[in-house]
């Protein structure tokens, strides 16, 4: 390691080279005008303390993004096809095989389709190659932060790498079928190629820019929400050069590096939010976007009339976008919409098979989420992220929220006034009889804000949104502070809340905190640390947490040895605390604070470790853990495995006779499993009209059809095996009100059953779940299969 003095390099005289700033003379400190960069900059923000060699640093990065690779493709066909993993491996295998498959907002963007389909190409169809493209993309992500690298400095950047390497819902969800590691990835990007032009004000940068965009758009609907976190930041610190333009006082050309990539993101988002004017459709009398389950239209759609306004609005925004572009940086914003509209075209329309997808893709997308709001999927109560966080993300949870609460802390009375505004909202949510009442959302009795509860609601959004703008801190961690906080306010407001959102969460909270990472270890003096026993903080640190956990969690007064062991326990950490006063008096308090910090973040991250491996290796398809949402049990995989075999023993192979009840979408993940077998029958046995031919040697049925099904088998079939087709985790969470929900927080008597599950993942309620029974024709011999 070698140290170096931050205050005395100043990067703004230099360019990034081999890991480090060199210095060179009239390179940047030109644009630091009214970026005000300066500040950011005499802080130390773009450098650390804290030195690794190029070729170690590299060499770290190297072996993290292996290590990564082989978390995340070590058994990953083995776990069972999820619901949602075999609507998206289905129809890429039928672009695979030729069937083709047009956009359906239901199952997003096309990206994942596109990239399903090509991992088939390549590798062949499996449930291994179906999640070959997630399991890249998300050791990929751990390179992400080395563009921020200059923002968030050499450790800062690192930090991020470990922490997005093992945690815990990102190592899931990069070995689980869906687009949400993708936007991960996209998002992490689209943050530091922004800060990467706000910085150089090199173009190069906006044209990565308008690509990420376009692939964000064309992956998952969350980019909706991304672009308005970012634009609703930008907004805030280039107000004053809009009003400007608006007084015809500035031109658009005149816009200084965040304005202008404000305005990349109006102009490439531009196009693509005309469907927000649905909201208004009520008001307007005319149908925008269809909500679901309307006879005869696709979600999402406009109907009649509607489209012709749809038709209207998409040009209007349309031309608004290219207008804005035009005389902004004509140059620049043609070459950034050709590569926008090239990407968001071609994996729209299928590389051109399919023209009508560049609509559904402008329109529907967001149409059809506008329309599922207020339906609600999953039915999860606005606290469900927090939960979600402190059982797998707590390692960065706790480093981000301590750096704001100390931020807070030393930023004097201002942010004093926000804190009392969200006590406030809080105290008056907590009061049901004043915040709720009840109330019909989509012909289902819920809860629903009085006008009080919603003007509370609005007090703490405000307050929550404007805290980062009230602390005393540089510019690019008021962003971080911004984007963490905006985030969650936005998938807290959104009607659909699901494990798999939590990925997106979780991005901005790594952020901030590799970021408060790098100004903790940049700000220690190690040698004078290490000199002076601070390394004893390793022993002392994980001593002290063991006795105060024995403290808070037992009952020591019940006896009178109990009543010697509290004694014994209070002496003890009397002792470690003077130990840690001599440290502080040798090395400063904030020194050693800041020692006690890494190390208790060293605790958390073996934590962190546990938490991974037992939700990825153990229960990978066991719902004992949050993460996992409605999840295929293992029968079901285990059976097409048997199934595979039988079809082998007969002869038949993929032309074996099979029938499977479709009743609660019994189908899937069968059409998965089953897509190379041409003689399966898909019907659903409740209806009378249901016959199981005689020729069919499997039949699968609904638990709710099996008693009348067994009428209907043809003679000759075994006794049924029942199993389980999908469990849950049982959700006893749900429906608490802010009340009741900050009331279990401070009640101790409510927290074990939380830390048991915790620490064992011992549940007090049994596994939710609808099963199935397999019949086996007795023309098998089973004994071969067995």
């Amino acid at each position: 390691m070698q140290i170096r003095n931050s205050k005395t390099e100043n990067p703004v005289n230099g360019r990034w080279a081999k890991g480090r700033w060199v210095r060179q003379e009239n390179d940047v400190s030109s644009r630091v005008n009214s970026e005000d960069f300066s500040t950011d900059l005499d802080k130390g923000l773009f450098t650390s303390g804290l030195s690794i060699p190029f070729r170690l640093e590299w060499g770290v990065y190297a072996s993290l993004v292996l290590v990564a690779l082989a978390m995340r493709l070590y058994d990953l066909g083995g776990r069972a096809v999820h619901h949602d993993e075999s609507l998206h491996g289905y129809f890429a295998y039928q672009m695979f095989v030729g069937g083709g498959y047009d956009h359906n907002p239901l199952m997003h963007g096309m990206f994942l389709f596109h990239s399903i389909a090509t991992s088939f190409f390549l590798f062949g169809d499996s449930e291994f190659s179906m999640r070959l493209p997630m399991a890249l993309f998300g050791a990929g992500l751990v390179l992400v932060p080395l563009i921020l690298k200059p923002r968030i400095g050499q450790f800062g950047s690192l930090a991020c790498a470990i922490l997005l390497a093992f945690s815990p819902s990102l190592i899931y969800y990069s070995r689980f079928a869906r687009n949400d590691i993708f936007m991960a990835v996209f998002t992490l990007a689209l943050v530091g190629v922004m800060w990467r032009y706000i910085d150089e004000r090199k173009s190069r940068w906006l044209y990565f820019a308008a690509a990420i965009i376009a692939l964000g758009f064309t992956t998952k609907e969350t980019q909706y929400i991304v672009i308005a976190v970012l634009g609703a930041y930008l907004l805030t610190q280039v107000w004053s050069e809009l009003k400007e333009w608006i007084y015809a006082r500035r031109s658009l050309a005149e816009f200084s590096p965040t304005a202008s990539f404000f305005v990349l993101l109006t102009v490439l988002s531009l196009p693509l939010l005309a469907a927000s004017v649905a909201i208004f459709q009520n008001t307007l009398g005319i149908t925008l976007a269809a909500e679901d389950g309307v006879p005869g239209i696709a979600t999402g759609s406009p109907n009649g009339v509607g489209w012709s306004v749809a038709l209207a609005i998409s040009v209007i925004f349309l031309a608004v976008s290219l207008a804005l572009g035009w005389y902004w940086k004509r140059t620049v914003f043609l070459a950034a919409f050709t590569v926008f509209a090239f990407i968001f075209v071609m994996i729209f329309s299928n590389f051109g098979s399919y023209p009508a997808g560049v609509g559904s893709g402008s329109w529907q997308s967001l149409g059809y989420w506008i329309a599922q709001q207020d339906v609600a999927r999953g039915n999860q109560p606005w606290y469900y992220y927090f939960m979600l966080g402190s059982v797998y993300e707590f390692l960065p949870f706790v480093i981000a929220g301590s750096a704001i609460v100390y931020y807070g802390l030393k930023s004097g009375f201002r942010p004093l006034i926000n804190i009392a505004l969200i006590i406030l909202g809080f105290t008056l949510l907590a009061n049901d009889n004043l915040s709720f009442q009840n109330g019909l959302v989509k012909g289902e009795e819920r809860d629903v804000l009085t006008y009080v509860g919603l003007l509370s609601l609005l007090v703490v959004y405000g307050s929550f949104i404007a805290l980062p703008f009230a602390l005393k801190v540089s510019r690019f961690n008021r962003f971080l502070i911004f984007w963490v906080i905006g985030t969650f306010i936005a998938y807290i407001h959104a009607g659909e809340k699901m494990p798999w959102l939590l990925v997106n969460l979780v991005i901005p909270v790594i952020v901030l905190a590799g970021s408060t990472l790098n100004e903790i270890v940049s700000s220690i003096k190690w040698r004078e640390a290490w000199r002076n026993y601070a390394g004893l903080c390793l022993i002392g640190v994980p001593v002290s947490y063991l006795l105060i956990w024995k403290l808070v969690f037992n009952d020591l007064a019940s006896s009178a040895n109990q009543f010697l062991t509290t004694w014994m326990i209070f002496a003890s950490l009397g002792f470690l605390l003077l130990g840690f006063q001599v440290i502080s008096q040798r090395i400063g308090r904030s020194q050693s604070l800041r020692i006690i910090g890494l190390v208790s973040i060293l605790l958390l991250f073996g934590f962190t470790f546990r938490a991974g491996w037992i939700a990825n290796y153990e229960h990978g398809d066991v719902p004992q853990e949050m993460l996992v949402y409605t999840q295929t049990s293992p029968d079901l995989h285990n059976l097409a495995k048997e199934i595979e075999r039988t079809a082998a023993l007969t002869g038949d192979r993929t032309a074996i006779k099979i029938a499977i009840d479709t009743k609660d979408a019994y189908q899937w993940p069968w059409q998965w499993y089953l897509r190379r077998y041409t003689e399966v029958i898909y019907s659903d046995h409740s209806s009378d009209k249901a016959v199981v031919g005689d020729d069919r040697l499997i039949v699968v049925v609904n638990e709710h059809n099996n008693a009348e099904s067994i009428s209907k088998l043809p003679d000759g079939f075994s006794e049924g095996r029942r199993l389980v087709h999908r469990w849950w985790f049982p959700e006893r969470y749900r429906d608490l009100k802010p009340g009741e929900f900050f009331g279990t927080l401070i009640n101790r008597n409510r927290w074990k059953g939380s830390v048991d599950y915790f620490i064992y993942r011992e549940l007090s309620n049994p596994l939710g779940s609808i099963d199935s029974y397999v019949y086996f024709s007795d023309e098998i011999a089973f004994a071969s299969v067995r």
